[in-house]
């Protein structure tokens, strides 16, 4: 295997993977618990609009960069919001665009979050146009893979794109839970991850200097995967890479929040 052809693939398995809690969903929270807050609660947490860049680097070169944006709606049944993404990587002659546009929910009733549905575009080498709507309550799905439709079903944990399962991420660090498990409706099967809080690191930001952040890894099948999130930053994803040879690091460059009082 080339390195390009390394490249190509663990960048595109970045750009659905490094999204998992750059998914700001409220200020922070302190020791409030998330399940038992009200509906009316949650609504007024959720009144922000977010934004976040990420440069995407590989073999120490800038190749590419994430842009994402999270607005909540007010007047819905359940605390509900859009999330859209875009991205850009372009390495010699290998170029790749990704877009996402996600509908998540809090369900006080299940006390975590849902995803409705969600489509994703992907140009280049592994260019595909995708679309989900996952039902009873997370645990069915009928995806659209070009013009193929399959149908998918789990009995425990509930099926997430991959920015509803980042703000289920940041949930569970916000309420320091060391260990947990999430699935994620890929485009042809269903990815369960486990997940491990490794403890505090300070990591050297280009931006903002030295920055302590909470180190998680993926203790499973997908064990590459490591993500840091700054406390300072809102609970955030800061940096985020697949631990192995030719990697791509993912750095966040800006981040804004604008929440009505």
């Amino acid at each position: 295997m080339t390195g390009l052809t390394i490249f190509s693939k663990k960048t595109l398995k970045m750009l659905t993977l490094l999204s998992w809690c750059i998914l700001a969903f409220m200020p922070k929270l302190a020791a409030v618990e998330m399940n038992e807050l009200t509906t009316a609660e949650l609504n007024g947490l959720h009144q922000c609009e977010k934004n976040f860049e990420y440069d995407i680097y590989f073999l120490g070169s800038n190749v590419g960069y994430l842009q994402r944006t999270i607005k909540w709606h007010k007047n819905t049944a359940l605390p509900e919001a859009i999330v859209t993404s875009f991205s850009e990587v372009s390495y010699l002659w290998l170029d790749s665009t990704y877009q996402q546009k996600t509908t998540m929910q809090y369900s006080p009733l299940y006390k975590h979050f849902l995803t409705p549905g969600f489509s994703q575009k992907i140009t280049g080498l592994k260019k595909r146009d995708m679309h989900a709507v996952i039902a009873d309550n997370g645990l069915k799905s009928r995806v659209t893979l070009d013009t193929e439709i399959s149908h998918y079903k789990v009995d425990h944990y509930p099926l997430y794109d991959i920015d509803t399962l980042g703000t289920q991420i940041r949930l569970n660090l916000l309420q320091g839970i060391q260990r947990f498990t999430l699935s994620r409706q890929a485009s042809s099967r269903i990815d369960t991850y486990h997940f491990e809080v490794a403890g505090f690191e300070v990591i050297e930001h280009k931006k903002w200097g030295k920055l302590t952040t909470i180190k998680v890894i993926e203790v499973g099948e997908h064990e590459s995967i490591v993500l840091w999130f700054s406390a300072n930053h809102d609970h955030q994803l800061v940096k985020a890479e697949l631990d192995m040879m030719f990697s791509p690091l993912v750095w966040l460059t800006n981040f804004s929040m604008q929440c009505e009082p």
